[in-house]
């Protein structure tokens, strides 16, 4: 009933800002009707402390536009809030332009500028629409036809350079570093293994699951914000944060593995388990809370032995409570029997 809740929220959200959106193009398409002839852009709108924010729905208060009139500037807008349509002109001569770029995630995955004048800072970014990814290209275009003098930083020009950022770099070094050891962790290293079963019921439990997302949230939010202490855009920031976050998740159960094995009070022990036809295995010991087995892959193994057949099962069992498969102990019976029936047809 709540996953339900939090669905229909989030679609009632979801739709909100869809009708929302569309409300502001069409305020937004009044403001070009007279301007045959005249070089203007479509942009987002913002004041500085609108960013300072805890919340914002959307990145931008107002949308509207920016008419070059020669010496001068004239911004058309309507507020995000109460749709009120505001007018300003300014003189080039009086502003100060600056490049301010995509500096956090409430910017919205656009690239912003600023203009500082008499009557008050403004904010602004080219208005993409759906596609942002141009919006840097777009904001270029709009400094250098208005402020041809200004020099611009390097990243107006060219996107963001993952290999020449410290930050970036460790970011995605610590990724491929993680991903490379559960891999190869999983399927080349280790002999240990975790069932099937348990490992259902471990990521079915409801304490992991929350567990998992707090940890996810936080490292996710830790690896951004140090990633924007790192002048990283938000973009990319916000792109490796869930790299990071994916590399993690994927190496958590090898790392576990790892660590309850060494922690490990001595090696793997056997535990009676009954046969129960086809190729399942319950355990003897209810109490200890064993992993149900089951092996169809081998079933011709199975067949060999009757129902009700007592079987001994080698784990490794640890302090973090991980019933781990010695393959070392299990295999050899296996791969005597495969080898003498010969290849399978």
């Amino acid at each position: 009933m709540l996953l339900l809740i939090t669905y229909l929220v989030v679609l009632v959200w979801i739709l909100y800002l869809f009708w929302s959106q569309r409300v502001m193009k069409r305020l937004q398409n009044e403001l070009v009707t007279d301007l045959k002839g005249v070089r203007f852009w479509r942009v987002n709108l913002a004041r500085p402390a609108f960013f300072k924010r805890w919340l914002t729905w959307q990145p931008f208060e107002a949308k509207g536009v920016l008419i070059d009139e020669g010496a001068q500037l004239r911004v058309r807008g309507y507020w995000r809030g109460n749709k009120r349509r505001f007018e300003s002109v300014m003189r080039k001569a009086e502003c100060q332009p600056s490049w301010l770029g995509n500096r956090s995630i409430k910017s919205g995955n656009m690239y912003w500028g600023q203009l500082r004048t008499p009557k008050g800072d403004m904010l602004f970014a080219a208005d993409t629409g759906v596609y942002a990814l141009p919006s840097r290209e777009n904001l270029k275009d709009i400094f250098s036809a208005i402020f041809p003098q200004l020099e611009l930083p390097e990243e107006a020009s060219q996107d963001f350079a993952l290999e020449k950022n410290s930050h970036s770099i460790a970011a995605l070094v610590l990724f491929f570093g993680l991903l490379a050891y559960a891999l190869i962790d999983t399927f080349f290293v280790s002999r240990y293994e975790v069932t099937d079963q348990q490992l259902f019921r471990i990521l079915s439990h409801p304490g992991v699951l929350i567990g998992a997302a707090v940890i996810g949230c936080v490292s996710a939010l830790g690896a951004y914000r140090w990633m924007l202490s790192g002048q990283v855009p938000s973009r990319e920031s916000l792109v490796l944060s869930a790299f990071l976050v994916s590399a993690i998740g994927l190496a958590a159960l090898p790392i576990a593995k790892r660590v309850d094995q060494v922690l490990a009070s001595g090696p793997s022990q056997d535990y009676a388990y009954q046969l129960m036809q086809p190729a399942r295995l319950e355990p003897v010991d209810k109490s200890l809370d064993l992993p149900r087995l089951r092996f169809p892959k081998s079933r011709e193994y199975w067949d060999q032995f009757d129902d009700g057949h007592l079987y001994s099962i080698p784990f490794l069992r640890g302090p973090l409570g991980l019933w781990q498969l010695d393959h070392e102990k299990f295999d050899p019976p296996l791969i005597s029997f495969f080898e003498k029936q010969g290849p399978r047809k």
